[in-house]
Protein backbone atom coordinates (compact mmCIF):
# COMPACT_ATOMS: atom_id res chain seq x y z
CA UNK A 1 0.00 0.00 0.00
CA UNK A 2 1.21 3.53 -0.83
CA UNK A 3 1.38 6.63 1.45
CA UNK A 4 1.48 10.21 0.36
CA UNK A 5 3.85 11.74 -2.01
CA UNK A 6 7.21 12.17 -0.55
CA UNK A 7 10.82 12.59 -1.75
CA UNK A 8 12.62 9.10 -4.00
CA UNK A 9 14.22 7.99 -0.62
CA UNK A 10 10.95 8.50 1.56
CA UNK A 11 9.02 6.26 -0.87
CA UNK A 12 12.10 3.75 -1.19
CA UNK A 13 12.53 3.43 2.82
CA UNK A 14 8.40 3.33 2.91
CA UNK A 15 8.64 0.50 0.38
CA UNK A 16 11.63 -1.49 2.00
CA UNK A 17 9.46 -1.07 5.29
CA UNK A 18 6.68 -2.82 4.29
CA UNK A 19 8.93 -5.77 2.86
CA UNK A 20 10.15 -6.01 6.19
CA UNK A 21 7.22 -6.13 7.73
CA UNK A 22 5.94 -8.64 5.56
CA UNK A 23 8.61 -10.94 6.26
CA UNK A 24 8.53 -10.43 10.11
CA UNK A 25 4.62 -10.56 10.32
CA UNK A 26 5.75 -14.27 8.41
CA UNK A 27 7.96 -15.40 10.98
CA UNK A 28 5.59 -14.28 13.86
CA UNK A 29 3.28 -16.53 12.54
CA UNK A 30 4.91 -19.57 12.64
CA UNK A 31 5.32 -18.73 16.22
CA UNK A 32 2.06 -17.01 17.07
CA UNK A 33 -1.42 -17.35 16.47
CA UNK A 34 -2.97 -14.67 13.72
CA UNK A 35 -5.01 -13.10 16.10
CA UNK A 36 -2.29 -12.43 18.81
CA UNK A 37 -0.08 -11.07 15.92
CA UNK A 38 -3.10 -8.43 14.95
CA UNK A 39 -3.16 -7.54 18.71
CA UNK A 40 0.85 -7.07 18.63
CA UNK A 41 0.37 -4.78 15.47
CA UNK A 42 -2.54 -2.45 16.89
CA UNK A 43 -0.28 -2.31 20.01
CA UNK A 44 2.69 -1.18 17.92
CA UNK A 45 0.45 1.42 16.11
CA UNK A 46 -0.87 2.97 19.25
CA UNK A 47 2.77 3.02 20.56
CA UNK A 48 3.72 5.02 17.55
CA UNK A 49 0.50 7.33 18.27
CA UNK A 50 1.88 8.23 21.59
CA UNK A 51 5.08 8.73 20.63
CA UNK A 52 4.41 11.67 17.84
CA UNK A 53 1.41 12.97 20.36
CA UNK A 54 4.43 13.16 23.51
CA UNK A 55 7.58 12.68 21.81
CA UNK A 56 7.62 15.75 18.96
CA UNK A 57 7.64 19.52 19.98
CA UNK A 58 4.81 21.21 18.87
CA UNK A 59 6.11 23.48 15.91
CA UNK A 60 3.89 26.80 14.94
CA UNK A 61 2.08 26.79 11.49
CA UNK A 62 3.73 28.92 8.89
CA UNK A 63 2.24 31.74 7.80
CA UNK A 64 0.57 32.02 4.75
CA UNK A 65 0.68 35.90 4.44
CA UNK A 66 -2.17 37.49 3.00
CA UNK A 67 -5.48 36.05 1.51
CA UNK A 68 -4.17 34.25 -1.45
CA UNK A 69 -6.87 32.56 -4.60
CA UNK A 70 -5.69 29.72 -6.19
CA UNK A 71 -6.14 29.85 -10.09
CA UNK A 72 -8.24 32.32 -12.06
CA UNK A 73 -11.85 32.50 -11.01
CA UNK A 74 -11.39 29.81 -8.97
CA UNK A 75 -13.26 32.01 -5.79
CA UNK A 76 -10.72 29.53 -3.26
CA UNK A 77 -10.24 32.55 -0.34
CA UNK A 78 -7.31 32.17 1.97
CA UNK A 79 -5.19 29.35 2.71
CA UNK A 80 -4.38 30.45 6.06
CA UNK A 81 -8.35 31.05 7.44
CA UNK A 82 -9.44 27.74 8.33
CA UNK A 83 -9.18 23.73 7.27
CA UNK A 84 -11.77 24.17 4.90
CA UNK A 85 -10.27 26.83 3.08
CA UNK A 86 -7.70 24.84 2.79
CA UNK A 87 -9.68 22.58 1.35
CA UNK A 88 -11.80 24.71 -0.99
CA UNK A 89 -8.71 25.96 -2.32
CA UNK A 90 -7.27 23.03 -3.15
CA UNK A 91 -10.22 21.39 -5.12
CA UNK A 92 -12.11 24.73 -5.75
CA UNK A 93 -9.16 24.61 -8.57
CA UNK A 94 -9.77 22.98 -11.51
CA UNK A 95 -6.03 21.80 -12.56
CA UNK A 96 -5.39 21.65 -8.85
CA UNK A 97 -8.56 18.99 -8.50
CA UNK A 98 -7.44 16.94 -11.08
CA UNK A 99 -3.97 16.54 -10.06
CA UNK A 100 -5.50 15.86 -7.13
CA UNK A 101 -7.82 12.88 -7.95
CA UNK A 102 -4.97 11.46 -10.23
CA UNK A 103 -3.36 10.37 -6.83
CA UNK A 104 -6.76 9.34 -4.99
CA UNK A 105 -8.32 7.41 -7.49
CA UNK A 106 -5.84 5.22 -8.95
CA UNK A 107 -5.20 3.59 -5.92
CA UNK A 108 -9.10 2.31 -5.19
CA UNK A 109 -8.12 -0.33 -8.25
CA UNK A 110 -4.46 -0.68 -7.97
CA UNK A 111 -5.01 -1.65 -4.23
CA UNK A 112 -7.68 -4.94 -5.12
CA UNK A 113 -4.98 -7.76 -6.05
CA UNK A 114 -3.22 -6.75 -2.66
CA UNK A 115 -6.70 -6.64 -1.08
CA UNK A 116 -7.65 -10.21 -2.58
CA UNK A 117 -4.46 -12.16 -2.50
CA UNK A 118 -5.43 -14.42 0.43
CA UNK A 119 -8.86 -15.68 -1.45
CA UNK A 120 -7.19 -15.93 -4.74
CA UNK A 121 -4.32 -17.93 -3.45
CA UNK A 122 -6.34 -20.29 -2.19
CA UNK A 123 -8.38 -20.32 -5.07
CA UNK A 124 -5.39 -21.53 -7.46
CA UNK A 125 -4.46 -23.90 -4.32
CA UNK A 126 -0.87 -21.35 -3.56
CA UNK A 127 0.30 -22.18 -0.46
CA UNK A 128 1.35 -19.54 2.74
CA UNK A 129 4.93 -19.13 1.44
CA UNK A 130 3.27 -18.41 -2.17
CA UNK A 131 1.30 -15.58 -0.65
CA UNK A 132 4.17 -14.23 0.98
CA UNK A 133 5.89 -13.43 -2.42
CA UNK A 134 3.37 -12.22 -4.05
CA UNK A 135 2.60 -10.26 -1.21
CA UNK A 136 5.91 -8.42 -1.90
CA UNK A 137 5.40 -8.36 -5.61
CA UNK A 138 4.01 -5.05 -6.02
CA UNK A 139 5.94 -2.75 -3.70
CA UNK A 140 9.24 -4.73 -4.84
CA UNK A 141 7.91 -3.37 -8.61
CA UNK A 142 7.11 -0.31 -7.20
CA UNK A 143 10.66 0.40 -5.55
CA UNK A 144 12.66 -0.89 -8.71
CA UNK A 145 10.20 1.61 -10.78
CA UNK A 146 11.38 4.64 -8.74
CA UNK A 147 14.66 3.74 -8.01
CA UNK A 148 15.12 3.35 -12.14
CA UNK A 149 12.71 6.61 -13.14
CA UNK A 150 14.97 8.73 -10.06
CA UNK A 151 18.28 7.11 -11.13
CA UNK A 152 18.49 7.40 -14.49
CA UNK A 153 15.90 9.21 -16.20
CA UNK A 154 15.58 13.38 -16.06
CA UNK A 155 13.04 15.55 -15.26
CA UNK A 156 11.50 15.93 -18.46
CA UNK A 157 11.73 12.21 -19.35
CA UNK A 158 10.03 11.62 -15.96
CA UNK A 159 7.19 13.84 -17.22
CA UNK A 160 6.68 12.64 -20.43
CA UNK A 161 6.13 9.09 -18.78
CA UNK A 162 3.52 10.14 -16.34
CA UNK A 163 0.47 9.68 -19.12
CA UNK A 164 1.52 6.44 -20.76
CA UNK A 165 2.50 4.70 -17.71
CA UNK A 166 -0.46 5.90 -15.71
CA UNK A 167 -3.05 4.88 -18.50
CA UNK A 168 -1.19 0.95 -19.21
CA UNK A 169 -0.60 0.84 -14.93
CA UNK A 170 -3.41 -1.36 -14.33
CA UNK A 171 -3.46 -3.56 -17.71
CA UNK A 172 -1.16 -6.45 -16.55
CA UNK A 173 -3.96 -6.83 -14.02
CA UNK A 174 -6.11 -8.43 -16.92
CA UNK A 175 -4.51 -11.35 -16.66
CA UNK A 176 -6.39 -12.39 -14.00
CA UNK A 177 -9.10 -13.38 -16.47
CA UNK A 178 -8.07 -16.65 -16.83
CA UNK A 179 -6.80 -17.17 -13.21
CA UNK A 180 -3.20 -17.60 -13.84
CA UNK A 181 -0.81 -19.29 -11.17
CA UNK A 182 1.65 -17.81 -8.80
CA UNK A 183 4.72 -16.67 -11.50
CA UNK A 184 2.19 -15.47 -14.25
CA UNK A 185 0.48 -13.21 -10.71
CA UNK A 186 4.30 -12.52 -9.62
CA UNK A 187 4.82 -11.28 -12.96
CA UNK A 188 1.82 -8.87 -13.42
CA UNK A 189 1.83 -7.77 -10.12
CA UNK A 190 5.73 -6.56 -10.69
CA UNK A 191 4.29 -4.49 -13.75
CA UNK A 192 1.98 -3.08 -11.90
CA UNK A 193 4.37 -1.74 -9.59
CA UNK A 194 6.96 -0.83 -11.54
CA UNK A 195 4.61 1.61 -13.36
CA UNK A 196 4.09 3.34 -10.10
CA UNK A 197 7.45 5.27 -11.41
CA UNK A 198 5.02 7.29 -13.23
CA UNK A 199 4.06 8.88 -9.66
CA UNK A 200 7.80 10.94 -9.53
CA UNK A 201 6.56 13.26 -12.35
CA UNK A 202 2.97 13.44 -10.84
CA UNK A 203 4.83 14.78 -7.70
CA UNK A 204 6.35 17.51 -9.96
CA UNK A 205 3.33 18.85 -11.61
CA UNK A 206 1.78 18.83 -8.07
CA UNK A 207 4.52 20.61 -6.26
CA UNK A 208 5.04 23.24 -9.07
CA UNK A 209 1.27 23.29 -9.13
CA UNK A 210 0.32 24.53 -5.75
CA UNK A 211 1.43 27.87 -4.40
CA UNK A 212 4.29 28.04 -1.72
CA UNK A 213 2.05 29.47 0.49
CA UNK A 214 -0.81 26.38 0.24
CA UNK A 215 1.56 24.12 -0.20
CA UNK A 216 1.90 22.16 3.32
CA UNK A 217 -1.93 22.55 3.70
CA UNK A 218 -2.17 20.97 -0.03
CA UNK A 219 0.43 17.89 0.81
CA UNK A 220 -1.86 17.55 4.03
CA UNK A 221 -4.74 16.70 2.28
CA UNK A 222 -3.36 15.09 -0.67
CA UNK A 223 -2.15 12.35 1.62
CA UNK A 224 -4.83 12.40 3.95
CA UNK A 225 -7.13 11.47 1.16
CA UNK A 226 -4.90 8.84 -0.45
CA UNK A 227 -4.67 6.84 2.54
CA UNK A 228 -8.28 7.23 2.97
CA UNK A 229 -9.08 6.32 -0.62
CA UNK A 230 -6.76 2.98 -0.01
CA UNK A 231 -9.29 1.99 2.72
CA UNK A 232 -12.36 2.42 0.69
CA UNK A 233 -10.63 0.60 -2.42
CA UNK A 234 -9.46 -2.38 -0.05
CA UNK A 235 -13.43 -2.75 1.35
CA UNK A 236 -14.94 -2.61 -1.90
CA UNK A 237 -12.82 -5.06 -3.21
CA UNK A 238 -14.17 -6.73 -0.34
CA UNK A 239 -17.37 -6.35 -0.80
CA UNK A 240 -17.12 -7.53 -4.57
CA UNK A 241 -15.50 -10.54 -3.66
CA UNK A 242 -18.53 -11.15 -1.96
CA UNK A 243 -20.58 -11.74 -5.10
CA UNK A 244 -18.37 -12.28 -7.64
CA UNK A 245 -14.58 -14.97 -7.73
CA UNK A 246 -11.74 -12.69 -6.67
CA UNK A 247 -9.98 -12.89 -10.28
CA UNK A 248 -12.73 -11.30 -11.69
CA UNK A 249 -13.03 -8.23 -9.55
CA UNK A 250 -9.57 -7.94 -9.83
CA UNK A 251 -10.17 -7.73 -13.68
CA UNK A 252 -12.96 -5.14 -13.32
CA UNK A 253 -10.57 -3.01 -11.06
CA UNK A 254 -8.30 -3.31 -13.83
CA UNK A 255 -11.04 -2.24 -16.78
CA UNK A 256 -12.62 0.39 -14.36
CA UNK A 257 -9.33 1.98 -13.13
CA UNK A 258 -7.98 2.60 -16.56
CA UNK A 259 -11.09 4.27 -17.58
CA UNK A 260 -10.93 6.35 -14.73
CA UNK A 261 -7.77 7.13 -15.02
CA UNK A 262 -7.88 8.26 -18.92
CA UNK A 263 -10.91 10.56 -17.72
CA UNK A 264 -8.47 12.10 -15.29
CA UNK A 265 -5.96 12.30 -17.32
CA UNK A 266 -8.20 14.34 -19.93
CA UNK A 267 -9.82 16.46 -17.31
CA UNK A 268 -6.23 17.64 -16.25
CA UNK A 269 -5.07 18.17 -20.31
CA UNK A 270 -8.51 20.25 -20.21
CA UNK A 271 -7.65 22.34 -16.68
CA UNK A 272 -4.37 22.99 -17.73
CA UNK A 273 -5.09 24.19 -21.12
CA UNK A 274 -7.61 26.71 -19.70
CA UNK A 275 -6.12 27.61 -16.91
CA UNK A 276 -1.97 28.34 -17.72
CA UNK A 277 0.86 27.96 -19.85
CA UNK A 278 2.23 24.24 -19.68
CA UNK A 279 6.17 23.74 -19.81
CA UNK A 280 8.44 20.61 -21.04
CA UNK A 281 7.62 19.07 -17.69
CA UNK A 282 3.88 19.16 -17.85
CA UNK A 283 1.15 21.65 -15.69
CA UNK A 284 3.07 24.80 -14.32
CA UNK A 285 1.96 27.24 -11.65
CA UNK A 286 0.12 30.35 -12.75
Amino acid sequence: MHTRPRSRSGRNSTGSAQLVGFGLGGLLLTVLAPRTAIALTAAGFLCSALLLRFGTRARPARAAGAATAVGSGSGTGSARTSPLAGFRAVLGDRRLRALTLLFWLPPVFTIAPEALLAPYADAVGAGTAALGVMMCALPVGTIAGELWAGSFLGPETRSRLVAPLAAAGLLPLLVYAVRPGVPVVLAALLAVGLAQAHTLGLDRWYVDAVPEELRGRAMTLLGTGLMAFQGVGMALAGLAAEFAPAHLVVVGAAVLGTAVVLLLLAGLRSATRGSGPRNETGPTAK
